[in-house]
């Protein structure tokens, strides 16, 4: 008989298909056996789990693919963690270099878009910015005012239009065709109430958010969403920022 560690990381891999047998003995089912019934309801819940955080990835291959996908990425990518919803996290990463879904090369964005949503919806509450502490900062300060962004806003672009994508895949009889080559999108994930909202960033919008949340000053950002976009609306954006709660906490 192995150690009992040995023998965790022997079953671990007889689980995944590495190993095929395990030394150990019983009465009734032989080893074989006994092991296909764990590894059965190992392979059925994590693909269940899968299947939960990307319904749009598996309706745009099938459930027959995403099963084997499903199957392919559990054997090498194993849990380890005993909270489910940490599981599936390197899924874009690899569909991304899995080689049966090589024709869609926007898969795997597809699916990182989707484990945002994830993200988006368990990540901790926020309180909404308190606008009249920030009305009393004077003027001359208030260029150098930094802004947090709530924690469920998450930004995400794409060389492909993942929204549209993740739009079309929500009716069950889309009317038209789905049209990849649109332009690439930037979206922003955020969670002013209990779901998870998406949108589509213009260019100012992208940069806005993306240097607040990196901590530069409001003046910073807000010069780097101009180059981004001459025309762009800062007044506007902002208080529609502060309005949607995107923005929940200022510092100097």
């Amino acid at each position: 008989m192995l150690p009992l560690p040995e023998l965790q990381v022997h079953f671990g891999r007889c689980l995944t298909g590495k190993e095929a047998e395990l030394p150990v003995r019983g009465n009734g089912l032989d080893t074989v056996q006994r092991l296909q019934v764990y590894r059965n309801n190992m392979r059925i819940n994590l693909t269940a789990a899968l299947s939960v955080v990307y319904p749009v990835t598996e309706r745009l291959v099938g459930e027959e693919f995403f099963v084997a996908a499903a199957w392919s990425y559990i054997q090498s990518h194993p849990s380890h963690t005993g909270n489910i919803q940490d599981y599936g996290s390197a899924c874009p990463r690899f569909l991304a270099g899995y080689e049966p879904a090589s024709s869609l090369p926007y898969l795997s964005d597809v699916a990182a878009l989707e484990w945002r949503r994830l993200e988006s919806a368990l990540a901790p509450a926020h309180i909404p910015l308190d606008v009249a502490a920030l009305g009393k900062v004077p003027g001359e300060l208030q260029p150098g005012l930094r802004f947090r962004l709530q924690p469920a806003a998450r930004i995400f672009c794409s060389p492909y239009p993942m929204l549209s994508i993740w739009e079309y895949c929500q009716s069950v009889a889309p009317e038209d065709d789905l049209d990849i080559g649109r332009p690439g999108e930037c979206v922003l994930l955020a969670r002013p109430g209990l779901d998870v909202d998406m949108r589509r960033l213009t260019p100012g919008e992208h940069s806005l958010l993306h240097y607040l949340g990196r901590g530069e000053t409001f003046e910073a950002a807000c010069l780097k969403a101009l180059e981004a976009e001459p025309d762009f609306d800062v007044a506007r954006t902002f208080t529609a920022l502060v309005r949607e709660e995107i923005l929940t906490e200022f510092y100097h």
